[in-house]
């Protein structure tokens, strides 16, 4: 079943001028689908019972591609590790992420419009869009932090 933000994604594939593949279609759907925020590892082992020969290096270029065309959204956790999301349409949030346990609570809340326009008139920029990540402990590995330290 495609949903509206596979629909979209590939549809801005195509209008960039890129095939839409069975990959690369495996792997829109595959994170369109997602009520997570999976890694590179979680997106190849759940399209390969869909494509048994796909390999890694095809998922990594793919996943590369969609960053580039600004399709996919990456969130970094722990430092070094990548979780992705499919950009949907008219959908505008951001994200906590707990440094304890790697949670990622999404939130629609967004104060950055009231401050743009000033941010704007200081730098001479003109903003087209914004992304906002909060990094910190989540209530559950507050309580283990307050343990520990106890």
């Amino acid at each position: 079943m495609i949903n509206n933000a596979s629909k979209a994604a590939q549809e801005e594939l195509k209008r960039k001028g890129y095939k839409l593949t069975g990959p690369r279609i495996a792997i829109i759907n595959y994170l369109a689908e997602s009520q997570e925020h999976p890694d590179m590892q979680q997106i190849f082992a759940g399209i390969r019972a869909e494509y048994p020969g796909i390999g890694m290096a095809t998922v990594y270029r793919t996943l590369g591609l969609l960053l580039e065309l600004d399709i996919l959204r990456a969130i970094t956790v722990n430092k070094n590790q990548l979780l992705y999301e499919l950009k949907k349409p008219d959908d505008h949030h951001h994200h906590l992420v707990c440094t304890g346990c790697s949670q990622i609570i999404e939130f629609g809340s967004c104060s950055f419009k009231h401050i743009s326009s000033e941010i704007e008139t200081v730098t001479r920029y003109s903003i087209e869009d914004h992304t906002l990540e909060a990094y910190g402990l989540c209530p559950q590995c507050q309580g283990d932090f307050q343990v520990e330290r106890g």
